[in-house]
């Protein structure tokens, strides 16, 4: 076992068995979602579609802001009312996780602690009960020693884990209801985007993801619908994705599905605002590049100019690499990037080193290849 990873056995007995007559159990329909048959994937092509598992985890809290005790049911449909809080008004906020089968068998969550802690900042923000992080970490445990055929062989690609928070209570007022549901589902997926392949985005400043102080920084169901449009529109163009810009244009905000980050002359400069997701694989990189690969690092705004290498930093020419970093894309790097019809390569267009090496060792710790030092591991037994 890794020094810094704790350990879970995994419960005798159906996973649904230890509870009974709980609230999350009268507001879903267990069983009415059909798993999909393990024998049917193939893990080479798995990608990143839905895929339903065998089981669903989650809890309710009421007025009271307390939880109950959380319940594993066979993967079904929930029973919410149309008054709910979070259809009319979207309330509601989620995490990304994922769990990964090792070198040595074992299976490992990242840094799960920390998405705890975010998915509670995010509940402060919109008023809705925040499971503890003993509650949160053992609803995931359980969800994912309940579907643990679905983990992907090693090399194989992930299970993605899907913690949800909503208000489902009934309101017509545009108000915070008075009861939370907490829910955390779970499905293998491959790589987001290509892996370590280089993809090609587009930079626009037609489409703002985030006002500047709204709640750009939760992880908010909200935020991801305005971003369906202009990324289809990139996609359409033939790009992976388009990186959005502040409300003045001149500022890196983040990928649609990630925050973004640039290598020049030797420093890696991540890009930082106050209305971005404080990615958790964002700390992870910044940590890496200066504690274990001694690289400087600068968190600050970003201009787009120093990324391309135009106006006040046209002697020193475009970054020499660029990447995009998220749970879902864990590191894809950037081989060239559009903008206003020009089009920017980064170094040769390939994966650069240093891009390389933060993803092998954040991949190392992942997968059990190299030694968790930061304690950022779970190890599901």
């Amino acid at each position: 076992m890794d020094t810094h990873a704790q350990q879970y056995n995994r419960p005798s007995g159906s996973p649904s068995g230890a509870f009974s007559g709980s609230r999350f159990e009268a507001m879903m329909i267990p069983g009415s979602l059909e798993p999909t048959p393990v024998t049917s994937l193939q893990w080479e092509k798995i990608g990143f579609s839905v895929v339903v598992a065998s089981h669903m985890g989650g809890s309710v809290a009421g007025a009271d802001g307390v939880f109950e005790a959380p319940v594993v049911l066979p993967s079904g449909v929930l029973r919410m009312p149309p008054q709910a809080c979070a259809l009319n008004y979207g309330q509601a906020l989620f995490e990304g996780m994922k769990a990964r089968r090792g070198v040595d068998g074992k299976i490992r969550l990242f840094r799960m602690a920390d998405n705890a802690m975010r998915m509670s900042r995010g509940a402060g923000r919109f008023m809705m009960a925040a499971p503890s992080p003993e509650l949160y970490a053992r609803t995931v445990l359980e969800t994912v020693k309940a579907n643990l055929e679905y983990v992907p062989p090693e090399g194989k690609g992930s299970l993605y884990i899907r913690p949800l928070l909503a208000g489902v209570g009934m309101t017509l007022a545009p108000a915070a209801s008075d009861t939370t549901l907490f829910m955390v589902y779970v499905q293998p997926v491959g790589s987001y985007f290509k892996g370590l392949s280089c993809i090609a985005i587009k930079a626009d400043a037609d489409y703002h993801r985030a006002a500047a102080r709204g709640t750009g920084w939760v992880k908010a169901a909200g935020n991801y619908a305005p971003c369906f449009m202009p990324v289809k529109k990139a996609k359409a163009d033939g790009f992976a994705d388009i990186l959005f810009l502040d409300h003045e244009g001149r500022h890196v905000e983040e990928v649609g599905s990630a925050n973004f980050a640039m290598v020049k002359k030797g420093t890696l400069y991540v890009a930082d605002s106050p209305s971005i997701l404080g990615g958790i694989t964002r700390d992870s990189v910044m940590r890496v590049a200066r504690e274990a690969l001694g690289v400087k690092v600068v968190f600050a705004p970003l201009e787009l100019d120093k990324v391309l290498g135009l106006g006040a930093y046209a002697k020193q020419g475009p970054a020499d690499e660029a990447f995009c970093m998220g749970t879902a894309a864990v590191i894809s790097p950037i081989g060239s990037l559009r903008w206003k019809d020009a089009d920017f390569t980064f170094g040769k267009g390939e994966t650069g080193p240093l891009t390389a090496s933060i993803y092998e060792k954040i991949d190392g710790i992942q997968i059990g290849r190299l030694p968790d030092t930061y304690g950022w591991t779970t190890v599901v037994d």
